[in-house]
C-alpha cells in the first residue's frame, strides 16, 4: 500500500510506505511504519492501555504495552494532531498497579479514545524494547550493516552504541540507534520527516 501526504512544515509532497521500510521493522511489529497515518497505526496496534504522555507540545509519546516474540515494549512519537485534535480523543482515566513493593496502587492516566482518532497526525518515532536476553547487536549489525558510527570504549559523548543514517525507496532518511551494551535492549528508529524535531527542514 502506497500512501501519500503532505505534513505541516514540509515543503513537498512525502510518500511512505511499509514495503519500502519492511527490511528496517523488527517482524514482531507487523505492518507498521515510520510516516504511517496514526489512525491507520490504530488498526494495526492495541492501544486501548497505551499512555499518552504529554500533550502540550506538537508531538506526543504513546507508550503501548507489547509483548510478542523478542520485543517486551513500544513507545512511538505521534505528530501533525492540533490540542482540539487531542482532547477530542483523550479520556482521563484512574488505573491500579502493583509496585515493585507488591502494594497496589492508584494513578491518573490519559487513555486515548480510538475510535475518534482522526485521519491526520502520524508516526515518526519508535522505540522497542527487546527481551534482555536477546542479542540486539548481532540483530542490528545483520539488518543495518556494519557502517554505523560505533561508540568507542569510554567515549561520554556517544550515548548510543551504535547509530546508522540510512534511507528506504520511499524517499525517507533514518536515523537508527542501538542501545545494546548494557542490561538494557533498545532499538530507535527515527524518521527525519519535515516539521518533526528530527526533520531536516531546520537544517
Amino acid at each position: 500500500m502506497l500512501l501519500s501526504f503532505t505534513f505541516a512544515g514540509a515543503q513537498a509532497q512525502t510518500k511512505f510506505e511499509f514495503k519500502a521500510q519492511s527490511k528496517f521493522i523488527p517482524k514482531e511489529l507487523g505492518k507498521i511504519y515510520l510516516g504511517m497515518p496514526f489512525n491507520e497505526f490504530a488498526k494495526q496496534i492495541d492501544l486501548k492501555t497505551a499512555d499518552v504522555g504529554d500533550t502540550r507540545f506538537d508531538w506526543f509519546l504513546l507508550t503501548i504495552p507489547f509483548e510478542k516474540g523478542n520485543v517486551t515494549g513500544l513507545t512511538v512519537k505521534v505528530h501533525g494532531l492540533t490540542q482540539d485534535d487531542k482532547k477530542e480523543i483523550l479520556r482521563r482515566q484512574t488505573v491500579r498497579e502493583k509496585g515493585d513493593d507488591g502494594f497496589e496502587y492508584e494513578r491518573e492516566v490519559d487513555r486515548l479514545i480510538i475510535e475518534k482518532i482522526p485521519a491526520k497526525g502520524f508516526v515518526y518515532a519508535i522505540y522497542v524494547d527487546f527481551k534482555e536476553d536477546f542479542d540486539l547487536k548481532n540483530y542490528v549489525i545483520k539488518t543495518y550493516g556494519t557502517g554505523g558510527d560505533v561508540r568507542q570504549p569510554g567515549d561520554e559523548y556517544h550515548f548510543y552504541d551504535i547509530q546508522w543514517t540510512k534511507k528506504t525507496a520511499d524517499g525517507l532518511t533514518w536515523l537508527i540507534r542501538s542501545f545494546h551494551e548494557n542490561k538494557d535492549r533498545t532499538l530507535q528508529l527515527l524518521g527525519r520527516i519535515d516539521g518533526t524535531e528530527w526533520g531536516l527542514d531546520d537544517l
